[in-house]
C-alpha cells in the first residue's frame, strides 16, 4: 500500500497520505482489531491496491476516485458539445457591423480563462470543463455534474433565454427607450438570443443602463458622457435592426433561396 502511495504523490501529484483512503494502520492498533474488524480492514487495503482504483488529484493534491471524476468530465464535455452545436449554427453570420462572422468576432474577444459561477460572464458557447485540479474538494463534483447535466438540451437553453430577456427588461424599463423595446419585442426568441450572445448589445444595453442608473448625464461638467450615452443607444439600435433581418427559426443568417435554373432555349428546325 505504501508503495502505490508513493507512486501516486510522485507520478500524478496525488497525496493519499492522512486522506480518508489511507487505510494503513499502526501495529499497535492492528493487534487490537477484532477479527470482524480485522477481515474489513483486509478488504479495504485490497480495494485499494486493485488496479481498477485509480485517483486524480483536487485543487489541494487531495485524492478523487478517477471514476467520479470521469463521470463529470464526460457530462461536461456533452454540455461543451451542446454549446458548440449552437455556435455552429450561427457563426458564420455577419455580425452587425458586416466585416466580420460571429465566429471571428468571438476569436478575437473572448478570454482564455473561463469563468464560473456567474452566468453573466460565463461564455454560452464554451462552458469551462473542469480540470481535476480546479475542483476544490470531491463533494463538489455532485454540484458540478448536476449542473452540467442541468446544462445540456433545450431546456436549459429556454431557462437561460429566460434570464437573459429578464435582464434587458429590467435595464430597458430603467433606460425608457420604449423604440429599441418595441424592436426587442418583434424578435423571435432565436434573434433575440443571437444578438445577446452573439454580438455586442448586453454591453451596449449596460453601457445606457450604468449611466442612467448614476445619473452621470446630468453632470454639467462632464458632457462627454452625452457622447457616450449616445453611442450606447445607436449601437444598441443598431444591432437590434440587424437581429430583426436573422432567420427566426435559427438566429443564423437568412439563407437566399437560389432562382430557379434558366431552361435552355430550343433551337428552331429549319422547315
Amino acid at each position: 500500500m505504501t508503495h502505490k502511495i508513493s507512486r501516486l504523490k510522485s507520478k500524478q501529484d496525488v497525496i493519499v497520505a492522512g486522506s480518508e483512503y489511507d487505510y494503513r494502520k499502526p501495529a499497535k492498533t492492528i493487534n487490537r482489531l477484532t477479527a470482524r474488524q480485522l477481515e474489513a480492514q483486509i478488504n479495504r487495503a485490497a480495494q485499494f491496491l486493485d488496479r481498477g482504483t485509480q485517483f486524480v488529484p483536487d485543487a489541494h493534491h487531495r485524492p478523487i476516485p478517477a471514476a467520479e471524476f470521469k463521470a463529470l468530465n464526460v457530462a461536461q464535455q456533452a454540455r461543451f458539445t451542446w454549446a458548440q452545436e449552437h455556435l455552429n449554427q450561427i457563426g458564420d453570420t455577419p455580425t452587425s457591423a458586416g466585416t466580420e462572422t460571429i465566429r471571428q468576432r468571438r476569436d478575437k474577444m473572448k478570454s482564455d480563462r473561463k469563468l464560473a459561477g456567474n452566468p453573466s460572464v460565463n461564455d454560452p458557447f464554451e462552458p469551462k470543463v473542469n480540470k481535476s485540479t480546479d475542483i476544490s474538494n470531491r463533494k463538489a463534483i455532485k454540484t458540478l455534474l448536476k449542473q452540467a447535466k442541468a446544462q445540456t438540451g433545450p431546456g436549459w437553453d429556454n431557462k437561460e433565454l429566460k434570464r437573459q430577456i429578464g435582464e434587458f427588461t429590467k435595464m430597458i424599463n430603467r433606460i425608457g427607450d420604449a423604440d429599441l423595446a418595441a424592436k426587442v419585442g418583434r424578435m423571435s426568441a432565436a434573434q433575440f438570443r443571437t444578438l445577446w450572445n452573439g454580438e455586442g448589445f448586453a454591453a451596449a444595453v449596460s453601457t445606457q443602463y450604468e449611466i442612467v442608473r448614476t445619473t452621470l448625464i446630468d453632470d454639467g461638467d462632464k458632457p462627454w458622457h452625452a457622447t457616450v450615452i449616445h453611442d450606447a443607444f445607436a449601437d444598441a439600435r443598431r444591432m437590434a435592426d440587424w437581429a430583426l433581418t436573422l432567420d427566426p427559426d435559427t438566429g443564423a443568417a437568412r439563407v437566399e433561396p437560389e432562382p430557379p435554373a434558366a431552361k435552355p432555349k430550343r433551337s428552331r428546325k429549319k422547315k
